[in-house]
């Protein structure tokens, strides 16, 4: 909770910082986009006082929606934006009655989820030997998912399983941190992008939290 905060109000200093120079530039005109993502989900281990289990393997996943550019001065932009999300991965080493591999078992089974995202981020753009222009940026990311299951084929677990995964296992807001480089061509940006999960989203006795790496297109307009 105090390395959050910390995260938040250096952001929020940044946001004021450089927010107080835009004056200094006559167009601060935002520029509108829509931005698709792929994304890569990198859940991590569940901690717990006797220990870490991997519990989650890698899945994949997709973004979709728009990002808002507004110039702020001496090459730093403020860029906040609002999309859909579809995340997937599943169960690792993990058997639901049964023996593994058994014919009453569900092995691994996969979870989804699909919601919305509100990343706002600070960039900053400049170019290397005056040819290559580029952009890093950093800031929070909120996401709330509004829809989500653990998928099981069998009947007889989906009645106990299905639609269970924010019923007893995971909350559905999940706050990240967001740190990323961008590529311009002309009217279009290509990003490449990781956010590190902050909050713990298990409603158990111990911690967990998703991690994720995008590769996005931005078309401004």
């Amino acid at each position: 909770m105090v390395m959050k905060r910390y995260l938040l109000f250096a952001f929020v200093a940044i946001c004021c910082a450089i927010a107080g120079r835009a004056g200094e530039d006559s167009d601060t005109r935002p520029m509108w986009g829509v931005k698709a993502a792929f994304d890569i989900n990198i859940p991590g281990d569940w901690h717990g006082d006797a220990g870490s289990v991997k519990m989650y393997r890698h899945g994949y996943g997709f973004t979709v929606g728009t990002v808002c550019n507004v110039y702020l001065g001496n090459g730093f932009y403020l860029e906040p934006g609002a999309s859909l999300f579809y995340d997937s991965y599943s169960f690792y080493k993990f058997s639901v009655a049964g023996e593994p591999g058994g014919e009453n078992s569900v092995d691994d089974p996969q979870l989804y989820k699909v919601g919305l995202r509100v990343p706002v981020v600070v960039g900053y753009s400049f170019s290397i030997a005056g040819r290559f222009p580029l952009s890093v940026y950093t800031g929070p990311e909120l996401s709330w998912a509004f829809g989500g299951e653990i998928k099981m084929k069998q009947k007889a677990f989906a009645d106990d399983m299905s639609g269970d995964l924010f019923g007893h296992y995971q909350r559905r807001v999940d706050c990240a941190w967001k740190v990323g480089v961008g590529f311009p061509y002309g009217s279009f940006l290509v990003s490449i992008d990781a956010a590190i999960g902050l909050t713990n989203l298990l409603k158990t006795g111990m911690s967990f939290r998703e991690n994720r790496t995008s590769v996005g297109l931005t078309y401004f307009f």
